[in-house]
């Protein structure tokens, strides 16, 4: 028996090759074809030699049909009737709320079906926001401005400034329908406090005529002012990115109006020097006081999580 030293191997050939493996013919040597032929034709994957040509072409198609099979990436376009959108929860901010979006829509509905009512209010308005005069007709009710408008206008300063409270002077933290509403509520109490504190200050220190002319100073200017504020109060709620710049148009807005119906009131009951100490505490009481309560409360309620 020859040592293991005087076996021949043969070199495989390609994986694809049918061919049948080529040895040297070297004289003295044990030829090894057969055996190693049977073991390179066991291995995975291995189309088998000394076969006919025509299933030899068969195995390496088959073969080649495979290997697309599994590593071929076919790339589909999504219908849309089969995958559908994953669901995604809301972001939870009011501009998100249908509640609050019908309360600000139906609100500026209400005053275009009474735009006739509106129009001839806001004219009637423009004449208390700087005049101290009697009207030329006393007895023209055609300048005189009709309750329900009155209430109308008076409800636009309440809603928009509301708004405009809750976001200042920050962006509240989990802005919510309720804490809109809870600022818009707030307004509210503020609007009639000041109407009826500047109607008992009139009618304890001023005539009737001059308390009415007073009044209808703060009824003027909190009509403009609530119209005026329509358009940086719904950018506060859906363009919260613009917060520094509509805050400043709010707060022109604001305080445009009160040094209107300030310097109105000054006009009206200044008589000599000695008035203007009445007017100081006036100032303190009825103004500055309640600014900053209003301000104090403004914070608090946007630091609330409702």
């Amino acid at each position: 028996m020859a040592s293991a030293d005087s076996l021949q191997h043969y070199a495989a050939p390609a994986l694809w090759s049918y061919d049948a493996p080529a040895v040297a013919d070297t004289a003295g040597t044990i030829n090894t074809v057969l055996i190693d032929s049977i073991a390179g034709d066991t291995l995975a994957g291995r189309i088998p030699h000394f076969i006919p040509i025509a299933e030899a072409d068969s195995l390496r198609s088959e073969a080649f049909a495979d290997s697309l099979a599994a590593h071929a990436t076919v790339i589909e376009i999504p219908a849309g009737s089969r995958e559908g959108i994953v669901p995604e929860v809301a972001e939870p901010h009011y501009s998100n709320s249908t509640a609050l979006t019908a309360l600000l829509m139906g609100l500026l509905v209400v005053c275009g079906l009474n735009a006739g009512g509106v129009i001839r209010a806001l004219k009637s308005y423009r004449h208390d926001l700087w005049s101290v005069r009697r009207r030329p007709n006393v007895f023209d009710d055609e300048r005189s401005v009709k309750a329900p408008v009155g209430v109308l206008l008076a409800l636009v300063f309440v809603v928009f400034g509301g708004i405009v409270g809750y976001n200042f002077p920050s962006l509240p933290v989990a802005p919510s329908f309720a804490g809109a509403t809870a600022s818009m509520a707030l307004t509210g109490g503020f609007f009639l406090f000041h109407y009826i504190a500047y109607s008992a200050t009139g009618y304890a220190f001023g005539t009737p005529t001059q308390m009415r002319r007073w009044v209808d100073g703060f009824l003027a200017t909190m009509a403009y002012a609530g119209l005026l504020l329509v358009v940086p109060a719904f950018l506060l709620i859906y363009r919260p990115e613009w917060h520094g710049a509509c805050i400043i148009i709010s707060l022109s807005i604001y305080l445009l109006a009160k040094l209107l119906f300030i310097i109105k009131g000054l006009r009206i009951f200044f008589l000599n020097f000695g008035s203007l100490l009445y007017f100081i505490l006036y100032l303190c009481t009825l103004e500055f006081i309640p600014a900053l309560a209003y301000y104090r409360i403004c914070v608090y309620l946007q630091g609330m999580l409702f």
